[in-house]
């Protein structure tokens, strides 16, 4: 299957670089079929390690970041430091794609591809090591834990960005959305904040047929997930972008339908990109689950979760960095202005602390038309070394410019 790759761009690559293309198209596959999750990612990190040392690079930490990869490049001369990140972790559901590297364990799966974006970050740095003729250091950072929204926090708290003293930070996510070699950018929001809310409507049960003599919680969650549809519609500027949905709706037993159950369980998402709609969305979900429980003579309770803020690109580093796609695959291969996403990247992280750019790697075609998240979704080979070099490219290219700075 893997000989059959015809590469995207191949005539504009590195000859190293396109011969590689294989070999990263069988570490993908591997990297596939043993998804990990979260921060209990062993044999992922030990497979990222041994690659890497097969490959002459020895400057790798394996303990500052719990679950993570840390690797330092130096390149021929002083200067400063920019970083490569890749998140690693898999999600917690079942594999449909039907590929030969179909995940090994039920119930998990690289349905977002983490697979390959830790694969292009390994061969960015193996030709980033291979081809040492900049100034400064380049620093790979093989992160655990995004589905969580926890590990780009983590390596925050280990104080690498410090140790290193990175400058900049530059990341890549697949984009089904985007035709395969295809590289979509956006100077400011590209994704949206991302939040999580729990509310539990409490009552008191009763028989169906006496619902006098208890205090039913349905029509008061009924209601609330009613006005909780207004809040886009009628509290946020309709210049901005926001989303609340209600994503679960849990009460009483199918199997007994004459019990009026004692509470209602709901649970949902709000999406948004400038931090006062944020705000204002919370506050309003808090203030109607409270008011509307106690209209209908209930009670609520709200537990809340800032998951992440939105991943809003720098202006002078997503600049540079479609200027480096343009020269490398050319105009035509490169959306400047992707249209933003709602979906959440905990990639903000970084850009809370330093300058950073999320790009997005087109890998639609024919044969991959699923969207992320999908049970059927499998990551698109033909753009391995395209991407892997680009990282390579902005890399080095942003270290020559720092150093004259």
């Amino acid at each position: 299957m893997t000989d059959a790759v015809e590469f995207v761009h191949a005539a504009r690559l590195d000859p190293d670089m396109l011969a590689w293309g294989r070999e990263l198209a069988e570490l993908r596959h591997e990297a596939h079929k043993n998804p990990e999750l979260g921060f209990d990612t062993p044999r992922t990190v030990e497979r990222i390690v041994r690659t890497l040392k097969s490959w002459g690079i020895e400057d790798i930490d394996t303990d500052l970041v719990a679950g993570g990869v840390i690797v330092v490049i130096d390149g021929n001369r002083p200067g400063k430091t920019v970083a490569l990140r890749a998140d690693i972790d898999a999600l917690g559901m079942n594999d449909t794609s039907g590929t030969p590297w179909a995940s090994c364990i039920a119930g998990r799966a690289h349905a977002c591809g983490h697979d390959g974006h830790q694969t292009w970050l390994l061969g960015a740095l193996r030709h980033l090591n291979a081809h040492r003729d900049f100034p400064g250091r380049v620093i790979g950072i093989f992160q655990p834990a995004e589905e969580l929204a926890k590990g780009a926090l983590a390596v925050v708290a280990s104080g690498v960005l410090e140790k290193y003293d990175v400058a900049e930070i530059y990341g890549a996510h697949t984009e089904p959305m985007l035709p395969k070699g295809v590289f979509g950018f956006r100077v400011g929001p590209l994704q949206a904040s991302g939040d999580l809310f729990w509310i539990l409507i409490k009552g008191k049960s009763t028989h169906g047929g006496r619902p006098h003599l208890g205090v039913d919680p349905l029509p008061a969650a009924a209601s609330l997930v009613d006005a909780l549809q207004t809040i886009v519609s009628r509290r946020v500027n309709p210049i901005d972008s926001a989303v609340v949905s209600v994503c679960s709706f849990n009460a009483g037993r199918y199997e007994t339908p004459n019990v009026v159950p004692d509470e209602v369980r709901l649970s949902g998402t709000v999406r948004a990109f400038a931090p006062q709609t944020r705000r204002m969305i919370e506050e309003n979900i808090r203030t109607m689950a409270k008011n509307i429980a106690r209209a209908h003579g209930c009670t609520a309770e709200i537990d809340w979760q800032s998951a992440v803020s939105a991943v809003i690109n720098d202006a002078a580093a997503t600049q540079a960095a479609i200027a480096v796609a343009q020269k490398l695959f050319g105009t035509g291969a490169v959306n400047p202005d992707m249209t933003p996403f709602m979906s959440s990247e905990d990639f903000s992280v970084y850009q809370e602390k330093i300058p950073g750019c999320m790009l997005r790697v087109g890998v639609r075609d024919e044969a991959h038309q699923a969207t992320v998240h999908s049970t059927a979704f499998d990551f698109n080979d033909a753009v391995l070394p395209a991407a892997a070099q680009l990282l390579a490219r902005i890399a080095a290219s942003r270290l020559e410019t720092l150093a004259q700075k």
